[in-house]
């Protein structure tokens, strides 16, 4: 549920400011609204305090390297954030360095050990000296005067080096295609010496970083503080001040404006509680109980959350996100490596958040029972690996008969086993109402019609859900657009039928064409309130594109077949390619690493169609149907974040 909120306003001293920051921080019971932008050189150095952190930080590997000798313990994080800056500051200048020295020396190479001292020295004895990149293919290089001598230092891909001396008083001219080089600021060898240096700076820099990798954790602690100084820096900027008092708003959970007042008693504050209006932004808190718990991971992964005027649907999420994954993933062994890798990890980390583990293994759950009711093992059959037979709970005899045909009727072909084939087709033939495409014709034939016809029914339960909730809103809000949403309910139904006709061939029922004439005529008469008819007119005849959009939404629901059934298919496609391997010890090794990396492709491609249409039925289709925007965002409690 969504814990109401109040909107509290606290008055103090503006002495105080800071200290009472500080008591509402240990409280952990205010989601601060700031009341004025928070500026001021408070405010930039406290930023900039956490930049200089987060830029350290940045430059230091997560893990030490092996062979690499640690950091002695005992600086301080400031000491260390200092250490860093200047590390910083002094890879950056050498980079710079080198990058001018390697320009250099690449521009001028060809000349040996130019220096430009000896070259103004000639040039103060009327001895001139111009350097040129020359393409001699163009043209020929030509030097006028009789002065001027030309030598060639050397050639690359780029051109020919020359430099020209000239006696006289000015250079000589020169004719060709050419580049005059400009002379270098220091000597090539100064260049060779500055390359050599800033290299040599660079390494021990980059081998001081991974020194202090074994000291990150101290930084880590410098961040938590910086950043808890920012927090309280930011949130004072934030507060009204005038004439000596000093005002700060914010919200807090109903259930906790007790511990609230009775700390503006202690401390002496002025306090206002009051109920939020329509304009306020207000954050929105979750109360999970036991079994909605694993939403917080979900809803934290997505980063969603309802608004807080909106309803909390984390319970049917969850309940049909847990169907939707199965259904996607579809293989008991998937959902038992799942189940595997979540305990040994939970073992690992016995302290951390329980929420998350907790949704895995339900997830991991799903995905088996729902892999046991298709009878599905890494795609394997009878016929390739006879141990997987024990796998499929409909072979066994205590299996009420009922039972095991509803199985086989869920899964995507018939039972090959002539029996019970037999005794399954009797059942299907019990169902007069589907066509006669649902009875199959023979022992292992294709039934993905029936597959298709459970995805339809569990859209219309997920969409009826969404609208009857919608109903039941409008109705405790007294708006008479409750009707409407009674007419969206009858229209999920419609689109049913009507998606079961024409995708699968199944009769629709009589009473299909009254309910949807009476359909139409509730979203016409209650879709916009009397008393916005003017302004939201086009709503009426835009209703058009959303009953057909009603219709794709139940058809989406098919994609949990598709998706599904593909990475069935792919498994069983490349163990009947690899069967003939089977036969050796070398052919079982090779098949096995070529299928290890088959289904750990299969694994992400399954966990990426969760998160594309698992998450999309549930916050597109379903969230539509009842009206959810997710426009909210979270409760965030002003508090410290060094404990």
């Amino acid at each position: 549920m969504i814990t109401p909120m109040k909107k509290v306003t606290i008055l103090t001293l503006a002495s105080h400011k800071e200290e009472t920051l500080k008591a509402l921080r240990e409280m952990e019971i205010i989601h601060l609204t700031p009341l004025q932008n928070a500026v001021g050189a408070s405010v930039n150095g406290a930023k900039g305090a956490v930049a200089r952190v987060q830029k350290a930080m940045e430059v230091v590997p997560d893990k030490l390297r092996k062979g690499v000798t640690p950091a002695a313990k005992g600086a301080s994080g400031v000491t260390l954030v200092e250490e860093i800056q200047t590390l910083i500051t002094d890879k950056k200048n050498a980079e710079i360095q080198l990058e001018q020295a390697k320009e250099e020396l690449e521009k001028l190479h060809a000349f040996g050990n130019l220096d430009p001292r000896t070259v103004k020295e000639l040039a103060a004895k009327g001895i001139f000296v111009r350097l040129y990149l020359v393409d001699l293919s163009k043209d020929p290089f030509e030097v006028e005067g009789d002065n001027a001598y030309k030598h060639v230092f050397g050639k690359d891909e780029n051109g020919t080096y020359i430099a020209v001396f000239t006696k006289g008083d000015a250079p000589a001219s020169v004719k060709g295609a050419f580049t005059e080089l400009a002379m270098p600021l220091k000597s090539l060898e100064e260049y060779r010496m500055i390359e050599e240096e800033s290299n040599t700076t660079i390494s021990a820099v980059d081998e001081r970083f991974a020194q202090l990798a074994s000291v990150k954790d101290d930084l880590e602690d410098r961040l938590l503080e910086v950043t808890d100084r920012y927090n309280l820096v930011e949130a004072s900027a934030s507060m009204l001040q005038n004439k000596g008092l000093a005002a700060l708003q914010g919200f807090c959970p109903e259930p906790r404006v007790a511990e609230i007042s009775a700390a503006a008693k202690a401390n002496g504050w002025g306090i206002r509680v009051e109920d939020p209006t329509d304009e306020d932004s207000i954050p929105t808190l979750l109360g999970y109980n036991k079994l909605s718990r694993p939403m917080q991971c979900l809803y934290d992964i997505i980063g969603i959350s309802p608004g807080y005027n909106e309803v909390d649907v984390s319970s049917v999420f969850l309940c049909f996100f847990s169907i939707f994954f199965a259904m996607i993933v579809g293989d008991m062994a998937y959902g038992l490596l799942f189940l595997g890798l979540a305990m040994f990890a939970r073992s690992k980390m016995p302290k951390a958040s329980s929420a998350g583990f907790h949704f895995v293994y339900l997830m991991s759950w799903a995905t088996i029972i729902w892999g046991a009711i298709n009878a599905n093992f890494l795609g394997l059959t009878p016929e390739l690996a006879g141990w997987s037979y024990y796998l499929d709970i409909a072979n066994y005899n205590f299996i009420p008969e009922g039972v095991r045909n509803v199985l086989y009727w869920i899964r995507s072909s018939a039972p090959t086993d002539p029996t019970r084939f037999e005794a399954y087709k009797q059942f299907c033939e019990t169902f007069t109402f589907l066509p006669a495409s649902f009875v199959p014709k023979a022992a292992g034939a294709s039934q993905m019609q029936h597959i298709q016809l459970f995805c339809f029914c569990i859209a219309v339960v997920h969409l009826s859900i969404a609208h009857a909730w919608n109903v039941v809103v409008r109705l405790k809000r007294k708006s008479s657009t409750f009707m409407a949403q009674v007419g969206w309910l009858m229209g999920a139904w419609v689109m049913f039928f009507l998606a079961c006709n024409m995708v699968l061939g199944i009769d629709m029922p009589k009473f299909v064409i009254p309910m949807f004439i009476v359909e139409v005529v509730l979203l016409v008469l209650f879709t916009v309130p009397p008393s916005r008819l003017k302004q939201d007119f086009i709503s009426i005849p835009m209703l058009v594109l959303d009953i057909v959009n009603s219709f794709t939404d139940v058809i989406s629901y098919i994609r949990l077949f598709a998706v599904g059934m593909s990475g069935a298919a792919i498994a069983e496609a490349f163990n009947g390619m690899l069967s003939p391997l089977f036969g050796s010890a070398v052919g079982v090794a090779g098949a096995a690493l070529v299928l290890l990396g088959v289904h750990g492709l299969n694994i992400a491609l399954a966990v990426m169609g969760v998160a594309v249409h698992a998450v999309r039925l549930n916050t597109l289709e379903f969230s539509n149907g009842l009206g959810l925007e997710w426009s909210g965002f979270a409760f965030s409690p002003f508090a410290k974040q060094k404990n």
